[in-house]
């Protein structure tokens, strides 16, 4: 066999080599690409799918069928340049230039027709791409206030409780409530209700860079995760707290005064994610026990106000003092409450 021959064989082998090659990476990358999403690990999810997932289960199904469809051309590519290999190998089928250029001719014709393929591949690659971004983005966001929805905080919140039983990577979690939410709607109608929730969200996206996650927790409930200690998160909470209070909400030509209440604690050892949104909510709790419009932070005994609150409303019209207040509640467990932040307030005034 002459030099040209071998000349000729060792680029038909090339072409076909660095195609196949390229089949191969992207075989991989559409493989790890279709990989399925992580299940919740959170309680309190259905196991019936939403429509909205249903949704992204069939283009993810669609995703896996021309992906293995498109795994099948790149087999049968390599059955090819194996076949002519083996008749290149064998000498006895390549006697004539004849011979060599219709081998030759047939690995060109292999070749363009794999580069057609891939050029189709990635037009197609691309459009099932976004269309499954796209799924994955309204799967993972609340549709009112354009931020992340409960599932996405809650898969958000386990990957930090992962971090913390890896590497003690310390976190703190924030649950904000939109002070008398429902007078807002009683008093203004829903879609005012509506604009003070996609406002507040809007603000909230200010914040971005000083908190880890931020999303809509559920109703006028807000969370956010922070990579730092309860007082650090409280500080940047207490931040928001004074931004929402300092600037009324226009809702259709109404201008809301609008103040947020909130609930800091930060994860400790032995804790569960439950356990840590217990101490968080039980803070929460107690800032609207306290008057709203202020941030609490459970310490991991007891829950202590942060920051310079203002002076204590009182929510009874006929209660003019803390004691008034006492008087007014029928639930003992509440007095008991209300007694031990009546202490709290009296010795932080101090």
């Amino acid at each position: 066999m002459n030099t040209a021959l071998v000349l000729y064989l060792m680029m038909g082998l090339l072409f076909g080599t660095t195609f196949l090659s390229l089949g191969i990476m992207l075989g991989v990358w559409l493989g790890k690409r279709n990989s399925p999403l992580p299940s919740p690990t959170h309680a309190g999810y259905s196991s019936t799918p939403t429509p909205e997932t249903q949704q992204l289960v069939d283009a993810l199904k669609t995703f896996a069928a021309w992906t293995s469809d498109f795994s099948g051309d790149f087999t049968r590519y390599q059955s090819t340049m194996n076949s002519l290999s083996r008749r290149f190998a064998d000498g006895k089928s390549v006697q004539t230039k004849e011979d060599i250029k219709g081998l030759l001719d047939q690995i060109i014709a292999a070749n363009k027709s794999l580069q057609a393929r891939l050029d189709n591949a990635e037009h197609k690659l691309d459009t099932q791409t976004k269309q499954l971004e796209g799924y994955l983005s309204e799967a993972r966001t609340d549709a009112l206030t354009g931020i992340s929805n409960r599932r996405a905080f809650d898969q958000k919140m386990e990957e930090c409780f992962q971090k913390w039983n890896q590497s003690k990577q310390l976190f703190s979690l924030a649950l904000v409530d939109i002070d008398h939410f429902k007078r807002i709607n009683d008093t203004y109608g829903h879609p005012a209700g509506d604009a003070v929730l996609r406002e507040i969200g809007s603000r909230l996206k200010d914040f971005s860079g000083e908190a880890v996650h931020i999303a809509r927790f559920g109703g006028e409930e807000f969370a956010l995760l922070f990579e730092a200690t309860a007082k650090a998160s409280a500080s940047v909470m207490e931040k928001i707290r004074l931004v929402i209070e300092g600037k009324p909400i226009d809702a259709d030509g109404n201008a809301i005064k609008v103040t947020l209440s909130g609930g800091v604690s930060q994860i400790a050892s032995n804790d569960r994610i439950s356990t840590l949104v217990r101490r968080s909510d039980e803070a929460l709790y107690t800032a609207k026990m306290a008057g709203r419009n202020r941030v609490f932070i459970h310490n991991g005994t007891l829950c202590e106000v942060f920051g310079n609150p203002p002076p204590r409303p009182s929510d009874n019209p006929t209660a003019k003092s803390h004691e008034d207040l006492l008087e007014v509640s029928a639930d003992p467990v509440e007095k008991r409450i209300l007694k031990q932040i009546d202490r709290i307030l009296t010795k932080d005034s101090v």
